[in-house]
């Protein structure tokens, strides 16, 4: 026979219901405000648990800034900070439905821990105002935040059974407040950490099983097998160590009273969503501090990355591809280029410089700005491939491409077209004059190369130049770099 306090360890294993209390409802059921306490609590929580372990926190749209204009004080250094949507560490949505300015008295300050500063710890009293060298020039940014809060509206008079009277908030506006912390400038724009952090798996898992009959068959024999059946992307065992170990915060309840001239407002103050770096600067004419209109809006943001975007992202929208190649009508031509069309190819001599050709169809346009410091002659490669006299090899020659002129973009830091300049006595002996007679034996294979990953686009991203079958351009295949190989056959040369 079972104890009966055994049966009740069994039956109670959550007496408190930590995971999750919701209403049982019956007829005759009291509805008291605890019960729509619970009610509320339950459905807050479950879709709070769902945003932090699905979705994941930063921003999820919106908080476009920019300088906003002085007011009618004539005073500025405030920013336009448009409507938003962002998700914190504690998974609570954290809305702005309408853009406003906001200035340097909208903002909280705090430390690195969360807690408040006054404007006189913070270096910016009235003392610091007149002298702002007092400020560390080695941290003299400020990292811009956006933080949940609660504002208790509409107070309703109350009265007790015992006739004492007490007012109540009839409603609580879930809202936001911004925050300011110092921090150093060289920070601003390092990447996150990666939160999924592998180690060497050991023993079998998920794609190891299948690789044999013996689902705990290990060492060398398991080994050999994977290198013909690869687990998947990450790993079943990194995914699940990961997972397993996976940590949210627990200490999102803890909300800071600020003290407003019109309401009160309860904010966390710990877990806040970085909006942009921002910098300070004091305004002699009103003796205050106010904002710079230098800020990094991008470098700072931690990103939620929405279905669409990531079915953009595996796609290789974010890459720069190779648009347009000048030797287009050739690209892997299953047809002999004439040798005539193929030697006006490489253009005239540079009338500025007689030692250069420069080409006439060997170009390449990006389908956005690259940087031109990147874009450099090792870029590119033509190779020549003849008919060897004896024992039927092939052998290839070097084409000397000597420069790239560097066309279009934006600023000349960037460029979207590169256009092939190659020796012009090489051009004369070789193509022109035939003095080495390369394309008198037979038939010659040119094969061009660019390599991607030595090209960065203006997004920091080398650009995405895998060939795609028989199409000339656009290149790419969803990943940054890749190599674009290109040929085609060239006549004989007349005797």
């Amino acid at each position: 026979m079972q104890h009966k306090a055994d049966a009740h360890r069994e039956c109670c294993s959550d007496a408190g219901c930590d995971s999750g209390l919701r209403n049982n409802y019956f007829e005759g059921k009291r509805l008291t405000a605890d019960a729509f306490r619970v009610e509320q609590d339950y459905l807050i929580d479950r879709r709070r648990l769902l945003n932090r372990a699905i979705h994941g926190w930063g921003v999820v749209y919106g908080f476009k800034m920019a300088m906003a204009p002085p007011d009618e004080r004539g005073v500025g250094g405030r920013f336009q900070l448009g409507a938003g949507l962002a998700l914190d560490a504690c998974g609570r949505e954290l809305v702005r439905v309408r853009g406003a300015p906001v200035g340097l008295r909208e903002v909280v300050l705090i430390d690195d821990k969360g807690r408040r500063l006054s404007r006189e710890d913070a270096g910016l009293g009235d003392a610091d105002a007149r002298n702002p060298s007092r400020i560390d020039p080695t941290r003299e940014c400020w990292l811009l935040s956006v933080h949940y809060a609660e504002q208790a509206m509409d107070p309703v008079p109350v009265t007790d059974p015992c006739s004492c009277e007490r007012n109540e908030w009839d409603h609580v506006c879930e809202t936001v407040r911004f925050s300011l912390q110092r921090v150093n400038c060289r920070t601003c724009c390092d990447q996150h950490d990666c939160t999924l952090d592998c180690e060497c798996g050991t023993g079998p898992c998920c794609d190891e099983h299948r690789t044999g009959k013996d689902p705990i068959e290990q060492g060398a024999v398991v080994a050999q097998r994977l290198r013909k059946h690869p687990v998947q992307r990450g790993g079943c065992r990194c995914l699940c160590e990961h997972l397993t170990g996976l940590r949210f915060h627990d200490d999102c309840d803890c909300l800071t009273e600020i003290e407003e001239p019109c309401a009160r407002v309860r904010v966390d103050l710990r877990h806040g969503v970085p909006l942009a770096c921002v910098v300070l600067r004091h305004d002699a004419e009103c003796d205050c501090w106010g904002f710079d209109d230098t800020f990094e809006a991008c470098g700072p943001r931690r990103l939620v990355k929405r279905n669409d975007l990531l079915f953009d992202l595996i796609r290789g929208c974010d890459l720069t591809r190779i648009s347009a190649i000048g030797w287009k009508p050739w690209h892997r031509l299953d047809t002999l280029v004439p040798y005539k069309d193929f030697q006006a190819s490489f253009g005239d001599e540079d009338p500025a410089d007689n030692t250069r050709n420069l080409t006439r169809d060997y170009w390449v346009e990006f389908s956005r700005p690259v940087r031109a410091d990147t874009v450099r002659p090792d870029c590119f490669s033509m190779t020549i491939t003849i008919a060897e006299d004896e024992a039927g090899w092939y052998e290839s020659r070097r084409v000397p491409i000597i420069d790239v002129i560097k066309s279009g973009g934006p600023d000349p830091q960037h460029i979207t077209r590169a256009t092939l300049v190659v020796e012009a006595g090489w051009a004369t002996d070789a193509v022109t004059v035939k003095k080495h007679k390369i394309f008198n034996k037979d038939e010659a294979l040119v094969e061009i190369a660019v390599f991607g990953d030595y090209i960065v686009d203006c997004n920091g991203q080398t650009v995405d130049a895998n060939a795609v079958g028989l199409s000339p351009a656009p290149t790419g295949n969803g990943t940054p770099g890749g190599t674009f190989h290109s040929n085609f056959r060239v006549a004989q040369s007349d005797a």
